[in-house]
C-alpha cells in the first residue's frame, strides 16, 4: 500500500489525529522562514506523546541548506527516525549527518538528475517554483515520472489533495505520499474532515 506522509504539522491534536488515521509519517518543519515552522521543543513534545504506541508513525525532520551540526543536534532533541532536506545538500552531507534521509527534488519541466545522491534511503519529488522551495500547493507534470528509473522509493509531493489522492496512486504508483496543504484549513492547522476523506480515499484504493 502506498505510504501517507502528513508534513507540516504544528499541533499536538493534528499529530495525534493523524497517526490514529494511520499515517506511516509525521513531518515538521524546521526552516524558520516558512509559514509550517514548528520550534525544535514543540516538536519534542509531540513525538514523545506518540513513541510508545505499538505501531506509531515514523518521525521526519524538514531542513533546507542547514549545517550538519544543526540537523543532527534537531534530529537529536526531537527524536526523529528521518531527516529531509530540501536545499542544495550534497551526499556527503547525507553521509556526515548519518540519519536515514529523503532527498527532495524540485520539478520544472523535466525530471531532475537524481544520481549524485545515493545515499539517501528516499527520493521526493515536488513542484518548481522559483521563490519556494516546497510547499507549493501546485502539481506538476506526473508523467514525467515516466522516466524515473526507480532507483530509490519516492515520495510524490506537491498540490496533493483527498481529491486527487486516487488518480495520484494510480498513474504515478509512488511509493508514498506527501500532503501538507492539501490537509489544510490554514497553513499549519490540519482540517480533520479533509485528513478523515484523504485517509478513506486510500482504504478504498
Amino acid at each position: 500500500m502506498t505510504r501517507i506522509k502528513i508534513c507540516g504539522l504544528t499541533r499536538m491534536e493534528d499529530a495525534l489525529l493523524s497517526a490514529d488515521k494511520g499515517a506511516d509519517f509525521l513531518g515538521f518543519i524546521f526552516v524558520p522562514s516558512t509559514p509550517r515552522f514548528i520550534e525544535p521543543e514543540k516538536a519534542a513534545e509531540i513525538t514523545r506523546v506518540l513513541r510508545d504506541r505499538p505501531s506509531r508513525p515514523k518521525f521526519v525532520g524538514v531542513f533546507r541548506d542547514a549545517s550538519v551540526e544543526y540537523v543532527r543536534q534537531i534530529a537529536e532533541m526531537a527524536g526523529l527516525d528521518l531527516v529531509q532536506l530540501h536545499g542544495s545538500e550534497t551526499d556527503e552531507d547525507i553521509r556526515a549527518i548519518g540519519i536515514p534521509a529523503i532527498k527532495s527534488f524540485r520539478v520544472g519541466d523535466a525530471l531532475p538528475d537524481t544520481t549524485a545522491h545515493p545515499s539517501a534511503e528516499w527520493f521526493l519529488f515536488d513542484t518548481y517554483e522559483e521563490r519556494r522551495a516546497g510547499g507549493t500547493g501546485r502539481r506538476f507534470d506526473w508523467s514525467l515520472l515516466t522516466t524515473y528509473a526507480r532507483s530509490k522509493p519516492f515520495f510524490l509531493a506537491g498540490g496533493m489533495t483527498p481529491d486527487s489522492i486516487g488518480a495520484a496512486i494510480s498513474l504515478v504508483r509512488p511509493n508514498g505520499i506527501d500532503i501538507a496543504s492539501g490537509v489544510e484549513s490554514e497553513p499549519g492547522v490540519k482540517d480533520p474532515g479533509k485528513i478523515e476523506a484523504l485517509f478513506d480515499r486510500v482504504r478504498r484504493g
